[in-house]
């Protein structure tokens, strides 16, 4: 089982544990202290919206940090994008990140730049 491209053991199954994947995150190293900011762009029938999220103390940040830092790509993944929200509409719950959730949610393309 992949999540957030962390490999888990096939035993697990679909039930990882939230505080898991939590662990391996935070075993990344990614040194969210130095971003101050996650940019991003979506597009959807042709409209174009930017959005910067820069709640450092959530789990949503740290994801969008490290996909920022390690994929291959600026364009997210839309499964890596449903994790992320998921998770996070578990584990955080301000406004600002539930707002991002309903908008990571939905079939956008979004391009993702960490500042």
């Amino acid at each position: 089982m992949f999540i957030l491209g962390f490999h888990f053991p096939a035993d697990m199954g679909n039930t990882v544990p939230d505080e898991k994947v939590v662990a391996k995150l935070d075993e990344a190293g990614i040194d969210v202290a130095s971003i101050n900011e996650i940019k991003m762009t979506t597009e959807y029938h042709g409209q174009i919206e930017e959005l910067s999220y820069t709640n450092k103390d959530t789990f949503m940040f740290k994801a969008l940090a490290h996909y920022a830092k390690t994929s291959e790509t600026d364009y997210m993944i839309y499964t890596n994008r449903y994790q992320i929200s998921e998770l996070s509409k578990r584990l955080d719950g301000d406004d600002e990140t539930m707002a991002l959730c309903k908008k990571l949610d939905s079939m956008a393309h979004f391009k993702i730049t960490a500042a």
